[in-house]
């Protein structure tokens, strides 16, 4: 099979802007219009081809970590085009190469084996914000907002929706470094339960409340909350780029046990990463980013809600705001780039590069999206 001819008979496909293949054999190959090429792609051998055919996202992340696959250029520009690939039109030579391929590579190959860095607070320190340690969007009203800022006004909007008096109880599902946890109880006197199911954060997030002297409000637990709610009412419950780690088939019993866990008249926020329509999360994903999560779409999360008693009292699709914090992400990934290669190596660099610049494509794209979504459990 002369798998050059398979490359050119996918890309020759795509029309827009100037783009190049290179190949393993030398040869360049441009596609499109225009004088400039906004981004080169360059394959080192005929297996990285099997493997893109084979294995889809996860050979193409795998392959781009491992350098067998890179990008010159605009790496976004490319990330975008392989939104695309589900239109191309597929010959007879292009099903029997992918056929071939299969053959010769499993589709997830058992021989790779996850990264599984312990990914220490000071690599997150590396681009999270610093005051909030925040990794979830945060919250741009005006648009000049510097990360720090973005991510304040987020916390704040989060106490908005949960409208709670002095000396309230808000469950924290999914606390992370406890920037929540800290702001609640500082700026509201709320007291705060925390749940994580990282020992580094817990640690983390106990330290800082002691050194906040916020000990006796903000509390955190090693817990996990899909299979261990507590039996005592909230005020309100606050779930903050966590709900993607319950599942698909899991939604109705954790709505159920959200219900019981709040106070008739209680609010539940969330903030999430969503779909307009129920879609899988890609393998490669999976298998280093995000172990089994799931992205909830709308109908099915506010149908859970709705089935299990909440009432729906607001919902917003923010996904600018996850643009801007994905963009200061970038900045500060490569601002670190040595710093990270240092530290674990040029693999694991490429494949958090490879992960953020996906994340943002996808937004712009609208397949994925970030919602917040305000329900209460009526009186």
């Amino acid at each position: 099979m002369d798998y050059s001819r398979v490359i050119d008979e996918i890309f020759s496909q795509f029309n827009g802007p100037k783009f190049g293949i290179k190949l393993w054999d030398g040869k360049e190959h441009y596609y499109g219009t225009g004088e400039l090429t906004t981004f080169t792609l360059i394959i080192k051998d005929e297996t990285t081809v099997k493997r893109l055919l084979a294995q889809g996202a996860l050979g193409f992340g795998e392959s781009f970590m491992e350098g067998k696959l890179q990008i010159e250029g605009d790496i976004e520009a490319y990330l975008k085009l392989r939104h695309q690939f589900k239109h191309v039109r597929r010959s007879l030579r292009l099903i029997f190469a992918t056929f071939l391929s299969r053959l010769s590579i499993p589709k997830n190959r058992k021989d790779q084996i996850s990264y599984h860095y312990d990914l220490g607070t000071d690599f997150f320190q590396m681009f999270l914000d610093h005051e909030t340690m925040s990794y979830s969007a945060g919250r741009y009203e005006n648009g000049s907002e510097d990360l720090s800022t973005a991510q304040q006004k987020k916390l704040a909007f989060v106490c908005h929706w949960l409208n709670l008096p002095v000396n309230a109880s808000v469950l924290d599902l999914g606390s992370g470094w406890g920037g929540f946890a800290q702001y609640a109880a500082r700026n509201k006197q709320w007291h705060i339960t925390g749940y994580t199911l990282s020992k580094a954060q817990l640690k983390y997030c106990q330290n800082l409340a002691k050194t906040n002297h916020l000990e006796d409000l903000a509390k955190f637990e090693y817990r996990d909350m899909t299979k261990d709610l507590p039996d005592v009412l909230f005020d309100g419950v606050a779930m903050i780029e966590s709900i993607e780690h319950v599942g698909q088939k899991n939604l109705p019993r954790f709505f159920t046990q959200l219900y019981k866990v709040l106070k008739p008249g209680g609010s539940l926020v969330l903030q999430l990463t969503g779909r307009y329509k129920p879609k899988p999360v890609d393998l490669w994903t999976l298998k280093y980013v995000f172990p089994g999560g799931y992205l909830p779409a709308k109908e099915e999360l506010i149908s859970a809600a709705n089935q299990t008693g909440f009432v729906l009292e607001e919902f917003r699709d923010d996904t600018s705001d996850y643009l801007k914090t994905m963009t200061e992400w970038i900045n500060s990934l490569e601002d670190h780039q040595k710093d990270i290669e240092h530290k674990f190596d040029q693999s694991f660099y490429r494949l958090w590069k490879l992960w953020t610049h996906g994340a943002k494509v996808a937004f712009e794209v609208n397949s994925m999206n970030l919602f917040r979504i305000h329900f209460k459990r009526p009186k």
